[in-house]
């Protein structure tokens, strides 16, 4: 081992339906270049040749190496060795399965109900019928472009639904990912199905909780919780809408209406103009139960200088 090579552990949390989920340990010698997918490549090459994994472009462009990097959802070919071993202080890495995906072989998922949800949102351009008969052309401006562009770097690696909280506890929502690249096209002016991608977005949209961890993974820095936020903002423009969905507008109204009123957001108050009396009166008995009513009763002050708030939202 050179001067400038450092030795590493790497516990890797293997599966197989034989034995189940078992850790074991390997050691490895990286430089300051090494790549988590060079570690499992001279893994399985020169120590174990029945580790399984996967990897392809070693680019962060194909997405493929998605796995959870000392409990991280990472992408190992983006992810430096040498960069873990100094942001935890320790020579010790662990490699993990993605989370919510169901484990095939050691770092190999199933991503099938992934590709489902992603193939839901309709991921492609449905360009006008003389556009694909030759007969027009349609040109992007390049603010639709600016617009567009970030959404469009989505790689399909399913980091952001592995650390997605709402995808676990709610079977209705699409995920992170699928509303990026729903929205890519929703907001594209030359698709020509808006109706009908409002119909399979805007439900999903209202049950995303905005923890944010698909942001703080995202290896591409696509921002899903943003697509997610613009998604909602459409709302209005869809006739039919979903029970979810008329909540979510009535909450943002109310917290319109409390700002405009108060220059601050006056819980008891948005609740009960958001769910109405019969819920509120339910949640209030479960609030008395848990010792949690009193906050119900919090007596708020104004802000001062209400009509600098007021012109800030445009009245």
């Amino acid at each position: 081992m050179s001067e400038k090579e450092q030795e590493i552990v790497v516990k890797i949390k293997r599966f197989s339906q034989d034995k189940g989920n078992y850790w074991q340990e390997y050691k490895v010698n990286v430089d300051r270049f090494t790549q988590m997918t060079e570690v499992l490549r001279r893994i399985k090459t020169e120590q174990d040749p029945s580790l399984s994994y996967r990897a392809s472009c070693h680019m962060a462009v194909c997405g493929s190496c998605g796995m959870k990097i000392n409990g991280e959802p990472r992408l190992a070919c983006k992810t430096l060795a040498l960069d873990i071993v100094k942001k935890y202080n320790s020579n010790v890495i662990t490699l993990e399965p993605m989370d919510y995906f169901q484990p095939i072989k050691d770092l190999v998922v199933d991503l099938d109900d992934f590709y489902d949800r992603m193939f839901k949102v309709k991921p492609r351009l449905y360009p006008d019928k003389e556009v694909l008969e030759g007969k027009a052309e349609q040109r992007l401006k390049p603010e639709d472009q600016r617009e567009l562009w970030k959404f469009e770097q989505c790689i399909w690696c399913g980091l952001c639904v592995s650390g997605c909280p709402s995808v676990r506890n709610d079977p209705e929502f699409l995920g992170p990912a699928a509303h990026a690249k729903g929205y890519r096209f929703l907001a594209d002016p030359r698709d020509t199905i808006y109706e009908e991608r409002l119909k399979i977005l805007i439900d999903s949209s209202w049950r995303c909780t905005y923890c944010y961890q698909c942001f703080n993974v995202c290896p591409r820095d696509v921002e899903p919780v943003t697509t997610i936020k613009k998604t909602r903002a459409h709302t209005r423009f869809l006739k039919d809408r979903s029970a979810v969905a008329e909540i979510g507008e009535k909450h943002i109204e109310a917290i319109e209406e409390s700002i405009k009123d108060s220059g601050m957001i006056k819980e008891a108050e948005v609740y009960l103009k958001t769910y109405g009396v019969i819920a509120s009166l339910t949640d209030l008995i479960y609030a008395f139960q848990n010792g949690k009513l009193k906050y119900a009763f919090v007596k708020e002050m104004k802000v001062k200088n209400m009509d600098q708030i007021r012109k800030i939202m445009g009245d």
